[in-house]
């Protein structure tokens, strides 16, 4: 069994950013649960930052809350025009509440606790 699921997310306080995406895929292995996507953060600052950071690494299900826990390393390239791209490294913490359609993400050095809801899921068989 496993998910694919796409979350919005925007920051509440300001149009300029950040906002962006998270995909996210899910499957359980055994006893293990493997999560793998990008956060694709960008922002209107200046003249724009794109930042896509890939993760993987294992989800925790608490069957007792429903809400899934994902914390990894996210490693990729940040786009800040007229600079060129630079390589970055950032903690992610992502929370799925019951149900999988919304939750929150933490990027470290980026923002903490952004909402994000879910704009596709997509079930999947093993």
């Amino acid at each position: 069994l496993g998910l694919k699921a796409e979350y919005a997310f925007q920051n509440p306080e300001s149009i300029n950013g950040p906002f962006g995406t998270l995909s996210l895929n899910l499957s359980e292995q055994g006893n293990s649960q493997q999560a793998c996507g990008m956060v694709k953060i960008s922002t209107l600052w200046g003249l724009g930052t794109t930042t896509n950071l890939f993760f993987i690494g294992s989800s925790n299900f608490n069957p007792s809350t429903g809400y899934t826990t994902i914390r990894t390393e996210g490693q990729g390239i940040m786009t800040t025009i007229p600079d060129k791209a630079t390589y970055v490294k950032a903690e992610i913490t992502i929370t799925i509440y019951p149900g999988l359609k919304e939750g929150e993400l933490s990027v470290e050095g980026f923002f903490t606790n952004f909402q994000i809801k879910a704009t596709s899921i997509q079930y999947m068989n093993a």
